[in-house]
């Protein structure tokens, strides 16, 4: 009894995710629109969106699907864009924040990964919501996109092209470059995994939804009990048309050619994004036991 009733909270731990995957798609080496294709499109054919390539990537504490394949981004190579549909429209009305998760690596940085000049003042961004589900995407349509750039500050003279540090960031929307925002006190290496988190909340009013960014929260923990490394308002106009409803993956030239993501989730609560391992059924089911027998113990003590 007990044990079920344990079971059965569990089991509604997540029930307000809006998708989560693992990328667990084949072959390796085809676009994930094609290879995913049940639930991915590509926005602008005939370009090309990222890619599935071998192996996965997991973080301490975060629940993920062990095995299978991952994603990778094209960098230097043909841009493109990937989009997944939400299912419905999200906005003021019906949402006050939506958020995504993942699980990130830049594997390796070359020469030329980072476009040259300026790339230090606007970067360049990778993901995010978006606010229409086809064609081309315009950067006032993306909202809380995650942001990458080079570590090097002198880049913004063209100089250190394949610096080995990046840094990260979001923004309201992808509007460059006032509403592109860096954590410029952070760089990350290669080889580094991350556990990602962003969110895009909806706010009464002009120009005032906010954006965040966190780096390795908690897995597990409350939204309060970590700090984002970015958070951004007021620079520039809320997300086109005031609602999500889609999901999209973007190649492009000034990026690592070599960044790998996984574990993809997309919720309109914090633990949606941020799940532990859920315990065994036969780790649950001793729960139960234990329970029981406390009660039991305290009954003959009376």
């Amino acid at each position: 009894m007990v044990a079920g009733l344990v079971l059965s909270a569990v089991s509604q731990l997540h029930a307000a995710s809006v998708f989560y995957d693992s990328f667990n798609y084949s072959p390796t080496g085809s676009q994930v629109s094609s290879a995913g294709s049940a639930s991915w499109s590509l926005r602008n054919s005939p370009q090309v969106d990222p890619t599935m390539t071998s192996g996965s990537l997991s973080y301490s504490g975060l629940q993920t699907t062990p095995g299978g394949n991952s994603v990778l981004f094209n960098g230097t190579g043909a841009s493109g864009i990937g989009s997944r549909q939400l299912g419905q429209i999200y906005n003021i009305g019906n949402v006050p924040t939506l958020y995504y998760s993942l699980t990130f690596k830049v594997t390796s940085i070359t020469t030329a990964d980072w476009g040259g000049t300026a790339n230090f003042l606007t970067g360049s961004y990778m993901m995010g919501f978006s606010q229409d589900t086809s064609g081309a995407l315009a950067n006032p349509s993306a909202a809380a996109p995650l942001l990458i750039r080079t570590g090097n500050p002198t880049d913004a003279g063209g100089t250190g092209n394949d610096f080995q540090q990046y840094q990260l960031g979001t923004g309201v929307t992808a509007a460059a470059p006032t509403g592109r925002v860096f954590d410029g006190a952070h760089n990350y290496n290669p080889g580094d995994t991350l556990f990602l988190v962003l969110s895009y909340t909806f706010n009464s009013g002009v120009s005032n939804d906010v954006a965040r960014l966190y780096v390795n929260p908690i897995p597990g923990s409350l939204e309060g009990a970590n700090t984002p490394v970015v958070t951004t308002s007021g620079t520039v106009a809320d997300v086109s048309n005031d609602q999500i409803q889609a999901f999209f993956l973007r190649n492009n030239s000034v990026e690592p050619a070599g960044t790998q993501i996984d574990d993809l989730r997309v919720g309109t609560t914090w633990a949606d994004v941020t799940p532990i391992p859920e315990p065994s059924s036969a780790a649950l089911v001793g729960c139960g036991l234990l329970a029981l027998l406390a009660g039991y113990r305290l009954r003959e003590r009376k």
